[in-house]
């Protein structure tokens, strides 16, 4: 039996929320201070291949990504009480579902809010104590290993890619009836594994499907909807 270890390692739009000013370190506690995974918005739940993060920082801004947008902002801490000031984001349109929920998300963050951590979670409520938001703690790396039985040796190559601009790199392994490639864009880390394909490798995780023929590659992203024609990616090294 074989081990394979694999090491897993993110114009403006406007929150509309009262303007705050960024909060002197001393101040913001180290419970608070972390990158978060939201599980909850309103009592709705997310949708499961999202991760819609907020990460709070020990200077008094907070950030991350919203299913479909990365953005920024400030903070400011009373007590138990936390506002999330007027936030930058990208403005990259996904399909409506994905949408939705980071239409909720932004909104749960617009009024002020009262913060608490029970374990791992961290808890954000409104004046009338109804959950606005609930996050666990997200890990940003872990270790992940796998035992492949009857696999008798590993092939793994890294490739580099450039997709229209934008530098992707893609780890494939091979051991044994597992075939998967890891894939590193901008910040988005992925898994994805190998599909049954009419032609060259496909491979699927998460939103996005990655598809190699030859020295070229196409990354489709489902959030996009079925009509992506997806971007084309040909090797650099």
């Amino acid at each position: 039996m074989l081990k394979l270890g694999l090491f897993l390692s993110c114009s403006c739009v406007l929150i509309d929320a009262t303007s705050v000013s960024t909060v002197a370190a001393d101040t913001v506690p180290a419970e608070l201070v972390g990158t978060w995974l939201a599980e909850d918005i309103g009592g709705g739940g997310v949708i499961d291949y999202l991760q819609t993060t907020l990460e709070i920082n020990d200077d008094g801004t907070y950030s991350g990504f919203a299913g479909c947008n990365n953005y920024t902002g400030t903070f400011n801490l009373n007590g138990d009480e936390i506002t999330f000031g007027p936030a930058g984001a990208t403005r990259k349109m996904c399909v409506p579902a994905v949408m939705n929920q980071e239409m909720k998300f932004f909104d749960a963050l617009r009024s002020g809010l009262s913060w608490k951590i029970e374990d791992t979670k961290l808890l954000l409520a409104k004046s009338d104590s109804n959950l606005a938001l609930r996050l666990a703690a997200h890990t940003v790396s872990a270790d992940l290993l796998l035992n492949i039985p009857g696999a008798q040796s590993i092939d793994r190559q890294t490739v580099r890619y450039d997709c229209a601009g934008k530098s992707v790199t893609a780890d494939y392994i091979n051991a044994g009836p597992v075939s998967l490639v890891t894939l590193a864009i901008g910040e988005e880390f992925i898994v994805a594994s190998s599909v049954i394909a009419g032609s060259g490798a496909k491979y699927m995780g998460g939103q996005y499907v990655w598809w190699t023929k030859g020295e070229e590659a196409t990354l489709f992203d489902t959030m996009k909807g079925e009509d992506d024609p997806g971007v084309t990616c040909t090797k650099t090294n």
